[in-house]
C-alpha cells in the first residue's frame, strides 16, 4: 500500500482531533477503556498453556481490541489530541494492510508473508542483538558474526555504546547526526565483506530521536526495514510523526513498535492481550506500518520469556494472524547470555511460541536483556533459525510440549540474571568462531531439543 495517500489525513487528525489532557488519555481512555472492554468480552486467561489452543478466545480478543482502539485512540504529546477512528474505518484499513514485504536486495532478498497459526512457511529470521551496546572496537565483529550465518535472512545491529570519532554522543546533536551515519555506512561494508551486499538491514537504533533518522534514512536501501518506537501507552509526539513522515515520503519500508509495559496502564495479562493486540493494529492503521514490531517486557526481569509475556504474545499474535494478513515481529528478549545454556532454552520457548501465533517476523535473540555491554553473538541467531525451521514441522500440540519442557529448563534462572560471557570471551576473535565452550553448549541443547521431538 501506499502510505503517502494516507499520510496527511493521519497528521491532520493529530493536529484536529478531540483535545484531551494526558492524565484523562491515560485513565480514561487506556485504564478504564481496558477494563470495560475486557468485561464485555469476557476476556480471562484460564491456561498454562504457552501457545494458544483457543481460537474462539483469540477471536475475541481480536474483536475487543478494535472496539478498544476505536475508543482510545492515540494520543498526541505535542498537540494534546487524540488521533481517532472509527470501528468501520480501522476494519476498512486493515483490509488495506500489506499481506507480503521484500527486504533487502538482489540475491539477498528476502520475502516477509502473512502467516497463519498452524502455517508451514517459516517466519524471517531478523538476527541481531537489537540495539545491545557494545563498544566501538567490536562493532564490526559482532556484526561480522552475525552476517556471517546463512540462516540470518536480515540483521539489527548493536548499538555502538556512547562515542563517535572518541567523542560522547549526545542525542539532538550532529553527534547523533554523525553515529547514524557512521552505523548505515559499516552495516553496508559488513554486508559487502561477507559476500551479502543487498543483506536487508533493521534501523536505525542509533538514532534516538528525529534528528539521526531523517539525517541517514536515506542511505538504507528503500527495502531496508526502517523501525522506530512509538510512546507506551499508544502515544506519539513530533519526533515520532516525523520519522513516519520521513519513511512514508521515501516510499520506504516502514517497520514501528510499541512496546506495552506489563501491570502499567495496561494491567495484568487479561487486558495486556487485548492492549498488545490493539497496539499491533494502531501501528498498521495509523502509523501506516508494512510490519508491527513489538518487545513485550516484564517489568521485573526485563524479558520477553516469563510465562505471563509468552502467553500475552501467544494469544494477541494469533488473534492477529486468524483474523488479518497485517505483518507481525516480536524482538525476543532473553535473561541468559551467550555461553549460557539459559539462553538456547528460552529461545526454543519463544521461537515455539511465536511461530505457533503467526508472526511472520522474530528478532534477536537479543540475550542478557540487551542490557549489558557486548554480551550478544551470532551463534544464538543461528540456532533461533534452526529452531525456526524445525517448528514448522510439528504441530501446535507438540510444539506446546516442547516449549513447556524448554520453560522448566529456565524457569528458575530467570531472577538469577546468567547473564554469560561478552563477544569477545565466547567467540575467537582470529577467526570469529565461537568458543569450543559455547559451540559445545549449543550442540548439547540442540541436541536434547532434537530428542525432545523437535525436528532440527
Amino acid at each position: 500500500m501506499n502510505n503517502k495517500a494516507r499520510l496527511n489525513d493521519v497528521i491532520q487528525r493529530s493536529m484536529n482531533g478531540p483535545i484531551v489532557s494526558e492524565q484523562d488519555f491515560d485513565m480514561q481512555h487506556v485504564y478504564k477503556g481496558l477494563r470495560k472492554i475486557i468485561k464485555k468480552y469476557e476476556i480471562s486467561v484460564q491456561t498454562d498453556n504457552l501457545i494458544n489452543m483457543d481460537k474462539e478466545f483469540a477471536d475475541r480478543v481480536w474483536n475487543a481490541a478494535i472496539e478498544f482502539l476505536a475508543g482510545c485512540g492515540v494520543y498526541s504529546k505535542d498537540t494534546g489530541r487524540v488521533i481517532q477512528y472509527t470501528e468501520r474505518e480501522i476494519r476498512d484499513f486493515i483490509k488495506l494492510a500489506p499481506s507480503q514485504t521484500i527486504y533487502g536486495s538482489g540475491r539477498d532478498a528476502v520475502l516477509e508473508v502473512a502467516r497463519t497459526p498452524d502455517d508451514i512457511r517459516p517466519c524471517i529470521n531478523n538476527g541481531g542483538s537489537v540495539g545491545t551496546p557494545c563498544p566501538n572496537e567490536y562493532f564490526i565483529p559482532i556484526m561480522t558474526s552475525y552476517m556471517q550465518e546463512p540462516l540470518v535472512e536480515m540483521h539489527c545491529p548493536t548499538t555502538n555504546l556512547t562515542t563517535i570519532y572518541g567523542g560522547e554522543i549526545r542525542t539532538r546533536t550532529p553527534l547523533e547526526i554523525m553515529a547514524a551515519w557512521e552505523v548505515v555506512s559499516v552495516f553496508k561494508h559488513v554486508a559487502g565483506m561477507v559476500g551479502r551486499p543487498g543483506m536487508p538491514h533493521h534501523g536505525i537504533n542509533i538514532s534516538v530521536s528525529d534528528i539521526g533518522h531523517l539525517s541517514a534514512g536515506h542511505l538504507m536501501q528503500k527495502t531496508d526495514s526502517q523501525c522506530y518506537g512509538i510512546i507506551s501507552e499508544l502515544k506519539c509526539d513530533n519526533s515520532i510523526l516525523n520519522k513516519m513522515t520521513h519513511i512514508a515520503l521515501c516510499d520506504a519500508v516502514s517497520s514501528p513498535y510499541a512496546n506495552p509495559v506489563y501491570g502499567g496502564m495496561g494491567g495484568g495479562l487479561d487486558s495486556q492481550v487485548v492492549l498488545l493486540c490493539a497496539e499491533m493494529i494502531a501501528l498498521s492503521t495509523v502509523f501506516l506500518a508494512s510490519t508491527c514490531g513489538s518487545t513485550p517486557i516484564h517489568p521485573a526481569y526485563f524479558c520477553s520469556t516469563s510465562k505471563e509475556i509468552l502467553q500475552a504474545i501467544g494469544i494477541a499474535f494469533q488473534a492477529i494472524s486468524q483474523n488479518s494478513n497485517i505483518l507481525t515481529r516480536v524482538a525476543q528478549t532473553m535473561v541468559g547470555g551467550p555461553c549460557t545454556k539459559t539462553l538456547l532454552y528460552e529461545t526454543i520457548a519463544a521461537t515455539l511460541v511465536g511461530t505457533k501465533a503467526g508472526i511472520s517476523q522474530l528478532d534477536g535473540p537479543r540475550g542478557s536483556t540487551g542490557a549489558i555491554e557486548g554480551a550478544c553473538t551470532g551463534l544464538e541467531a543461528r540456532f533461533q533459525g534452526e529452531v525456526i525451521r524445525a517448528a514448522v514441522k510439528i504441530g501446535r500440540g507438540k510444539a506446546e510440549e516442547i516449549a513447556q519442557k524448554a520453560f522448566e529448563k529456565y524457569k528458575d534462572d530467570i531472577d538469577k540474571k546468567p547473564y554469560g560471557k561478552p563477544f569477545w570471551e565466547a567467540y575467537v576473535m582470529e577467526n570469529l568462531h565461537p568458543t569450543d565452550e559455547w559451540q559445545a553448549m549449543y550442540d548439547d541443547v540442540k541436541n536434547e531439543a532434537i530428542g525432545w521431538g523437535l525436528p532440527m
